[in-house]
Parts: C-alpha cells; sequence; structure tokens
C-alpha cells in the first residue's frame, strides 16, 4: 500500500469515529467531555507511537498527521 492510501485510510477512520462519537453523545450515551477524553487519548497514543518509531517511515507522518487531527477535533468536538 502507498503512503497516500494509508493517510487516506486513516482520515477514514477519524471521520468514521467522530461520527460515531457524535452520534452517542447526541442520544446521551456518552457525554461530551468522556468523548473529548477518549479521542485526546488516541491522539496522545499515535503521537507516542509516531516518536518511538524511526524519523523517517512513512507511518510516522500518518501517525502525526492523525494526532494533530485528533487533538483539534477533541478540542472542538
Amino acid at each position: 500500500m502507498e503512503p497516500f492510501d494509508d493517510s487516506a485510510y486513516a482520515r477514514a477512520a477519524i471521520s468514521a469515529t467522530v461520527v460515531l462519537f457524535r452520534a452517542l453523545v447526541k442520544k446521551g450515551l456518552l457525554t461530551r467531555d468522556e468523548a473529548v477524553r477518549i479521542i485526546l487519548d488516541e491522539a496522545v497514543s499515535r503521537a507516542i507511537q509516531a516518536e518511538a518509531r524511526d524519523q523517517g517511515e512513512a507511518g510516522d507522518d500518518v501517525n502525526r498527521q492523525c494526532a494533530e487531527i485528533l487533538k483539534i477535533i477533541g478540542e472542538n468536538l
């Protein structure tokens, strides 16, 4: 798989996750604070994974991008 495909799949997964969290929050099954905490925890996890690997791999860029996107989503959810 190419790096472009990897990032496209990661972004699609993030979009699906956001839709799911918004639906759960709207139905009252999950509080906004819980959703934000879960998303920010995942962002931190992705950032740690990216830093743990070699700096030159394409997967690191994807993990960093995902971490930044998750952080922005968590802050604005």
